[in-house]
């Protein structure tokens, strides 16, 4: 009988065990299923509007100048995402640059750059910034393998930089700047950038009709 009751009591143990082991991977899932909205920092994160989305932050990379504030972007600040995977609906991030008003220090040089490599319809791919204004972005170029076209779409949002010496004087606004990412994608590539928008760097990277460089 102890031999028997002994044997009964493990397989239930075991049972109870098998179900909670099924239950981690779902609770997981759950957890990091769901990104949280981004608020008034340098690390906001990625937020839903509507919709359904696989598209994960996959990497980042994030370099602050030691010397200015670590709660907004400024001079020398960098901070790349790279978000990857499926869209239906719209999707968000956002970066808070400073205000030499509310923060005692300027964005500096500081411009925001967000590109995507889609498969699929994209709707826009935007940046608006803490006044309202919105930028929209430019399709740059597509390209067709195996019957899949991809197509590369870019926007930029930027301070005047000069040709002649590669140096600003008008840095952009303090504030909250989101970025959107929305349609009906089947794989997309989404890169979003805060960094010192150069004269090279707006060459390379920016629609020609948003890029802001002057003699």
């Amino acid at each position: 009988m102890e031999t028997e009751r002994s044997l009964a009591t493990r397989i239930v143990f075991t049972a109870a065990l098998i179900a909670l082991l099924a239950l981690v991977p779902i609770a997981l899932a759950d957890k990091g299923g769901t990104p949280n909205r981004g608020g008034g920092s340098k690390s906001g994160s990625p937020s839903p509007a509507d919709g359904s989305s696989t598209l994960v932050l996959s990497s980042r990379t994030l370099q602050l100048n030691p010397n200015l504030p670590s709660w907004c972007l400024s001079e020398d600040d960098y901070d790349k995402r790279v978000f990857s995977g499926s869209l239906s609906g719209s999707l968000s991030t956002s970066y808070q640059t400073c205000g030499l008003n509310t923060d005692g220090f300027t964005a500096g040089g500081i411009g925001l750059e967000s590109d995507v490599y889609v498969v699929g319809q994209l709707s826009d791919l935007s940046i608006t910034a803490p006044d309202g204004g919105v930028n929209h972005a430019v399709l740059m170029g597509q390209t067709t393998s195996k019957g899949v076209t991809t197509s590369h779409y870019a926007v930029c949002y930027v301070p005047l930089y000069f040709l002649s010496d590669d140096t600003g004087t008008d840095p952009l606004p303090g504030g909250r700047w989101q970025m959107t990412l929305s349609g009906q994608v089947d794989s997309a590539y989404w890169t979003t950038r805060a960094q010192m928008t150069d004269v090279v760097f707006q060459q390379n990277y920016c629609p020609p009709s948003q890029q802001h460089l002057s003699p």
